[in-house]
């Protein structure tokens, strides 16, 4: 992967850019967000490791600004910050994922290989899936409605994908959690809600049903036309 770390400790940035290469990324640092936003303006990257307490901007303001031009890139949130309020705000902002500090870069390593294994295409024939006024492409990971185009994130489109493929049943946030982030265990966060609540604003209609019905104390239930 080609990988953008955004992260303003010299020492910490030099540790963790030398560990990527040594697993076989590319790896590009900058310490300030703008920096960041030019190079992203002027390259392509697989994914983003992002430190939330940067000089310039905080992290959630980089990633607002990213999605804002409807980038799709991948982003790992890196920082001190622990307070599931923190946590939650950037993955409402358009992260992907967080790891906070202090931190094995080991793990960092094995969340960028999950992100790259949801980011990797589909296989050469895609199947393409209908829902409302919704055409799902999930080898290009993106919504279409006439001339209306929305671009998907790795993860919200695993989320529609496990979603569709259980309409009409209720989905536990523990198994939304095994089947779309890998995880199996308890993240301490409410990663699933945020999500939910993100894809909402991307698939659903002004005045109509939301497609995703939220089931008190069970989950969530996926509704092709709502």
């Amino acid at each position: 992967m080609r990988v953008i770390l955004v992260e303003d400790d010299a020492e910490l940035s030099r540790q963790v850019a030398l560990r990527l290469r040594e697993a076989g990324h590319a790896c590009e640092v900058c310490a300030r967000g703008e920096a960041a936003l030019r190079r992203l303006g002027a390259a392509d990257f697989d994914a983003m490791i992002l430190d939330v307490g940067l000089p310039d901007m905080d992290g959630f303001a980089v990633v607002e600004r990213v999605r804002a031009e409807r980038r799709a890139l991948p982003v790992i949130f890196l920082t001190a910050r622990d307070a599931v309020t923190d946590r939650v705000r950037g993955l409402r902002a358009g992260g992907d994922d967080y790891v906070t500090k202090p931190f094995a870069v080991e793990e960092l390593l094995a969340r960028l290989e999950v992100l790259q294994r949801r980011s990797q295409p589909g296989p050469e024939v895609s199947v393409v899936r209908r829902f409302g006024r919704w055409v799902l492409d999930p080898r290009r990971r993106r919504l279409r409605s006439g001339d209306e185009t929305v671009e998907l994130q790795p993860r919200e489109c695993s989320l529609i994908e496990v979603l569709l493929a259980h309409e009409g049943r209720v989905l536990s946030k523990r198994y939304l959690l095994e089947n779309v982030w890998d995880i199996r265990f308890d993240p301490g966060t409410n990663v699933v809600d945020a999500m939910i609540c993100r894809l909402r604003r991307k698939i659903d209609t002004a005045g109509q049903a939301s497609h995703i019905e939220t089931v008190r104390g069970k989950g969530y239930v996926f509704h092709a036309v709502p």
